[in-house]
């Protein structure tokens, strides 16, 4: 059902359960994993910037995919750099591109009329994706694998 999985990252608190539930679902399907990490640059007046370095975005991506293959999964990893705004066009274009089936986000559990006020990456990605797109609560029960907590999976 679903061979091609990605899931979308950025390092945050609401993001953390979002990989051992791809992870999950990449066991029961036998499916690959792409982790996509989306950094934002903006362009102020004599240059442009990005609120972390892309050495900080590499490690935050292999952590990720080193992970996963060390619970016995088939996982790359991906890095976008795209102006202030444009996150979820390019988490969907990079689903598109890479014939995933499924994407996987965290998010923080706004409402639908918080997620458009505030301009919620995971709402626009819900909102463009012709794929489905499951969205991981964060929450305070137990993550779905054991040690995830610690960053490790469980084989």
């Amino acid at each position: 059902m679903f061979e091609h999985i990605l899931v979308a990252i950025d390092g945050s608190s609401y993001t953390k359960q979002a990989l051992p539930a791809a992870a999950e679902i990449a066991k029961k399907f036998d499916s690959e994993i792409l982790v996509l990490h989306v950094s934002e640059h903006d362009r102020g007046r004599a240059v442009v910037y990005s609120l972390e370095t892309p050495a900080a975005a590499t490690r935050l991506v292999a952590g990720a995919v080193k992970q996963l293959q060390d619970a016995g999964l088939t996982a790359k990893g991906q890095l976008a750099d795209v102006a202030a705004g444009h996150v979820a066009k390019s988490i969907v274009e990079t689903a598109k591109a890479n014939g995933s089936d499924l994407i996987v986000m965290g998010s923080r559990g706004l409402s639908d009329v918080q997620g458009m006020i505030l301009g919620s990456v995971t709402h626009k990605v819900m909102q463009t994706a012709a794929i489905p797109v499951l969205v991981v609560r964060n929450s305070t029960a137990k993550p779905a694998l054991p040690n995830v907590a610690v960053g490790a999976f469980a084989p």
